[in-house]
């Protein structure tokens, strides 16, 4: 798998609204997570309130997308094995990613996650503006 792949999956995915953890599959899936984990940052064992500001942080920004909270990321990232929570459920930090996760990981550390959403963005916005500006040029929805 390419380091590719996984950014273009990002990339096709951010551009989306609404969207469930649950619905994405996946090379989507992988980076949406890998993206997610890396909001924490690594090496520290942080408190979860330190955690879920990463994560409302990283859900308000590049993973705008997706259609849950904070808490529902955590677990999911928690039950991946993408972040270690120690027994009293209390401190947090970024796992080593497991075999599954660890080429997305990889993939998405060597992008900047949140530039490239923001870039996909725009440039779909700007695609969907100039094929509207065609469609009204050639008189619209007569």
């Amino acid at each position: 798998m390419s380091d590719d792949t996984f950014a273009r999956a990002w990339r096709a995915t951010t551009v989306k609204e609404g969207v469930t953890l649950g619905a994405l599959t996946g090379d989507a899936f992988a980076a949406t997570l890998a993206s997610a984990s890396l909001a924490i940052p690594g090496g520290a064992m942080l408190t979860e309130s330190d955690v879920n500001e990463c994560l409302r942080g990283w859900l308000a920004g590049p993973g705008a997308m997706l259609a849950t909270d904070h808490v529902e990321l955590r677990r999911w990232l928690v039950d991946l094995k993408l972040v270690e929570r120690d027994g009293y459920g209390r401190a947090y930090r970024r796992a080593t990613p497991p075999e599954g996760f660890a080429a997305a990981v990889a993939a998405m550390a060597a992008i900047d996650p949140a530039v490239t959403a923001a870039e996909a963005r725009a440039s779909h916005a700007r695609e969907r503006a100039e094929r509207r500006a065609r469609h009204e040029a050639r008189g619209g929805d007569r």
